[in-house]
């Protein structure tokens, strides 16, 4: 019969600091089913975010915020400088939706993460997938670089079309607008006439060949920028008839265990270090306690073996080198 012990372990993240126990099972851990969890629980999401995925997509944003720079966009209309950490993108279809979500998915949003990565250096990234009122998919990105807005218009259109999305808008416009310019009534609210008409001549001076299929701008003056984007990445909201995955992110971003390190006598120390001298909030569970830290606790000459893990952990999964960005930090 196989025995176990139990080994106090440390996960340290960027604001917090996990301590917890792992069970080290002798001679092999008895068989179980692995998919028992699974039992009774249908894989349908039904459009809601699971409590799990809130909690993954917290994660990947906490880190995505963690690991960005502060960098400087160019207001050329207003002759000012903006920092921001990430840009928020949205992708849409500028006609009807006449292909599943998974086609979509596969054949077009797959696509401008290869090309993203290729391009722009996209390395991190967070993707939402969300229903429009038409019933369009329509999907908003969060990374750490910045992206040209015509380039990123550019490259979308041309993925999409090869499914026929910016062909189909073309024939629409055409006809919608056979006789001359004609004013869209039911979109006055928000789209002004002045305005429908600068479209109208903008579209017609390259055949309708450049949808106004996406946005992008910098995230900026929000007072608590992981909270903003936590809950508009995790909201039930507009995911009605929507099917598959309703996030996704890359695999770095997807798969962060943080720094791992058993809990011995130095690191207790370090730890507790941290707690008398900046008394940081903590929960504590039935397994676990959480203790509220920030990154620049590890800095402490008390705590250098926590913020050594840490660096070595940033080093290995994300290739960031701490060391040369702790200004920023």
């Amino acid at each position: 019969m196989s025995g176990f012990y139990v080994v106090p372990m440390v996960a340290i993240h960027p604001h917090r600091i996990n301590l917890y126990s792992e069970v080290v099972w002798e001679g092999g851990k008895p068989p179980r089913n692995p998919f028992i969890h699974l039992e009774g629980v249908s894989k349908d999401h039904k459009g809601k975010v699971s409590p799990v995925a809130k909690r993954k997509i917290n994660k990947a944003i906490e880190y995505l915020l963690f690991l960005s720079r502060n960098k400087e966009l160019p207001d050329t209309a207003h002759g000012k400088c903006y920092k921001f950490k990430l840009s928020f993108a949205t992708l849409t279809l500028p006609s009807a939706q006449v292909h599943s979500d998974k086609e979509i998915k596969e054949k077009c949003l797959n696509q401008f993460f290869i090309e993203a990565r290729k391009h722009w250096n996209v390395k991190n990234y967070i993707w939402r997938a969300e229903k429009q009122k038409n019933g369009n998919l329509h999907f908003h990105i969060l990374t750490d670089k910045f992206i040209p807005w015509s380039e990123l218009r550019d490259r979308w259109n041309r993925i999409i079309n090869k499914l026929g999305y910016v062909e189909r808008y073309r024939d629409e416009m055409r006809s919608f607008h056979s006789g001359g310019f004609k004013v869209r009534q039911e979109l006055l609210k928000n789209w002004e006439y002045k305005s429908q008409i600068r479209a109208y001549k903008k579209g017609k001076a390259n055949d309708w060949a450049s949808p106004n299929s996406t946005d992008i701008h910098a995230v900026y003056q929000v007072n608590n920028l992981q909270a903003y984007l936590s809950k508009y990445c995790t909201k039930d909201e507009q995911n009605e008839g929507l099917s598959g995955r309703l996030w996704g992110c890359n695999y770095e971003l997807s798969n962060i265990p943080g720094a791992q390190l058993v809990r011995s006598a130095e690191v207790t120390d370090a730890i507790n270090s941290i707690v008398e001298k900046y008394a940081p909030n903590s929960y504590s569970g039935n397994y676990f306690t959480c203790i509220f830290s920030d990154f620049l606790m590890l800095r402490d000459p008390d705590s250098s073996i926590l913020f050594n893990q840490f660096s070595e952990f940033l080093l290995n999964h994300f290739d960031f080198n701490v060391q040369l960005t702790i200004p920023d930090i």
